[in-house]
């Protein structure tokens, strides 16, 4: 899976940071893919300097959406930031960069970077969002024409100017996890077989599903119990630097099974006897619905 970051800010006049991509010639809020070894918010302050020359902040985690475009979909993670410092400035992939007014946006925009900057801008409270962009025959298209066109003229362009080849970006193992607990506080747990460690419902992400559309697709066949997630509480780098682990606090509106040697509810002070490292980790950290999502480094 493709990975990568975009930063939303706005200055005093309520106007929003866009730059003029070079390769679509359509505008979007600065960003692009995540560095290997990098957190998402490192990235996007990363990203908007390097397209913008503007330092920024990110503040909070407002968007997590998924495209599914072939061949690897497309996981980008949206901040709202507070502009620190730094002077406006162009780039090679940002030809144009300035502050824009939000009503209308630009009308030369993708449909998937207007619909993060619209629901940035609105975004209240703690909770990111977290959707799939719809996919058209457009979008389609339009991707092909980059992978195969347009981003090949720009590779002769860099030859011929001396520069280096264009370097892809890496692909990531994307996972995620559900962490869901009962009235009583108890989480619940499960193992593929009895003699397996205990691990929260979930799974790594594979094919063109949202990777929250992964764990919830696993945990059904890992518990019997349908889940819904409905908060990012946490996010996990490692310990490969090209693995990103996603927890989602869920809820159930099912009765709870009663245990069994592959599913069962552990109560805060009862733990499983053998557990996932990662695992035991998440499920100590004890995030609330109520906190902004958290990025974590594992030990490499």
């Amino acid at each position: 899976m493709n990975v990568g970051t975009n930063g939303i800010v706005v200055d005093q006049h309520g106007n929003v940071l866009l730059i003029k991509r070079n390769d679509t010639r359509t505008f979007a809020p600065p960003g692009g893919a995540l560095d290997a070894g990098e957190l998402p918010p490192d990235g996007v302050s990363r990203e908007v300097r390097e397209e913008t020359g503007l330092i920024v902040l990110p503040v909070r985690l407002t968007t997590l959406t998924y495209l599914p475009l072939t061949p690897n979909g497309f996981l980008a993670f949206t901040f709202r930031c507070l502009l620190r410092g730094g002077e406006i400035t162009t780039s090679a992939e940002s030809p144009l960069v300035g502050f824009f007014k939000t009503t209308p946006l630009p009308r030369r925009m993708s449909s998937f970077h207007r619909e993060r900057v619209v629901e940035s801008l609105a975004h209240a409270g703690e909770r990111p969002l977290f959707f799939q962009h719809p996919v058209s025959p457009f979008n389609k298209a339009a991707r092909f024409v980059l992978r195969h066109v347009v981003y090949r003229w720009l590779d002769v362009k860099r030859r011929l100017q001396g520069r280096p080849p264009y370097q892809p970006p890496p692909t990531w193992q994307v996972a995620a996890y559900l962490l869901c607990r009962n009235e009583a506080g108890a989480a619940l747990w499960h193992r593929p077989h009895e003699h397996a460690s205990w691990q929260l419902p979930g799974g790594v992400a594979s094919g063109l599903t949202a990777p929250w559309q992964t764990a919830v697709h696993h945990a059904q066949k890992q518990t019997g119990l349908q889940l819904h997630p409905h908060h990012l509480s946490d996010v996990y780098l490692g310990p490969n630097d090209n693995q990103l682990t996603l927890i989602f606090s869920a809820k159930t509106a099912q009765s709870a099974p009663q245990a069994t040697q592959t599913a069962a509810w552990f109560a805060p002070r009862s733990k499983p006897d053998t557990q996932h490292p990662l695992h035991h980790q998440i499920a100590g950290n004890g995030a609330t619905n109520n906190q902004p999502t958290r990025f974590h480094r594992l030990d490499m």
